[in-house]
């Protein structure tokens, strides 16, 4: 496509699926005119504030960054962007609901990078729903943004094998790569009439959650399997912990010291092997992270 025919695009997204998007369409060329993102969040245990790595990205690159804290502060950019005449939003995990009027904006509307096989997996966290459910294969998906969550029709998808041990980071970094390369070459088509819009089957669409502090309590119920592909798909967060007292009971041990009963057990690590589950590294609350073994040694009798 001539550059001259490229869409100006404004482009929303905050974490680093969203940053592997932009820099997609950056290393394509793509005029990026602006970029919408979340606010500057407190991080690590000082509470520094830090950017998202889309905003830094953007910074990086020179280009006009907004970050609304609310959806009103978002529709108050309404005639700044209006300004910019973009023809072409690019949506890739903003974590904020688009108010109408600003949808309104770009003279060829929206297209949003979501990481499932639409109407697979709609929602807040489709690459830990896919780990979780033990999905042996998922996607990206292209699609035009309407008004409803992940509701809009489809103009391109395309398939990714999960690998045994997959995580939710290497997941993500494969499913943006997929998602960005896929979109550079969607775009000219859909700026050249050459793609149809399929609309969704809403009857066979599932949804995702926003998933919670709490989501990462284990239930020693659950089966093996369950549990962990949990570690795999809450890591970094929120984590997957139990308490010192739990694990003693699960091993039928005592506590060397009673008063560590309620201490958070974080599980770093585990495997699988012939249907036998095995701890590999964990981190009690306030201390660095130690080997399972070192654990049974230092807290258990």
């Amino acid at each position: 496509m001539p550059k001259t025919n490229r869409p100006k695009i404004v482009f929303l997204g905050t974490p680093n699926f969203g940053r592997i998007i932009l820099e997609n369409l950056l290393e394509a060329n793509f005029p990026v005119i602006g970029v919408i993102t979340q606010p500057d969040r407190p991080t690590g245990r000082n509470h520094r504030m830090t950017p998202s790595p889309v905003k830094l990205l953007a910074k990086e690159r020179g280009i006009r960054t907004f970050t609304p804290a609310s959806k009103t502060e978002l529709s108050q950019l309404e005639a700044k962007l209006r300004a910019l005449k973009p023809s072409l939003f690019v949506v890739a995990a903003y974590g904020m609901i688009i108010p109408p009027e600003i949808l309104a904006i770009p003279t060829r509307g929206a297209l949003n990078v979501h990481p499932s096989l639409l109407p697979k997996y709609r929602g807040a966290s489709p690459i830990q729903a896919a780990i979780l459910n033990g999905e042996r294969e998922t996607g990206v998906t292209i699609m035009q943004l309407d008004e409803e969550l992940d509701h809009g029709p489809v103009l391109a998808h395309q398939k990714i094998s999960l690998a045994p041990r997959e995580t939710t980071p290497t997941l993500t970094e494969k499913l943006a790569q997929l998602g960005g390369k896929l979109l550079t070459e969607t775009i000219p088509l859909y700026q050249a009439g050459k793609i149809t819009p399929q609309p969704q089957n809403h009857e066979l669409a599932t949804f995702t959650k926003l998933i919670e502090k709490e989501d990462g309590k284990i239930n020693w119920e659950w089966p093996n399997e369950k549990i962990e592909r949990m570690i795999r798909a809450y890591t970094p967060w929120p984590g997957v912990w139990t308490t010192v007292g739990e694990m003693a009971t699960q091993l039928d041990r005592e506590l060397r010291n009673p008063k560590q009963q309620n201490l958070k057990l974080k599980i770093l690590a585990a495997h699988l092997e012939n249907g036998t589950f095995s701890l590999d590294r964990v981190q009690v609350e306030g201390r660095n992270p130690i080997t399972f073994s070192d654990f049974v040694k230092g807290y258990l009798s």
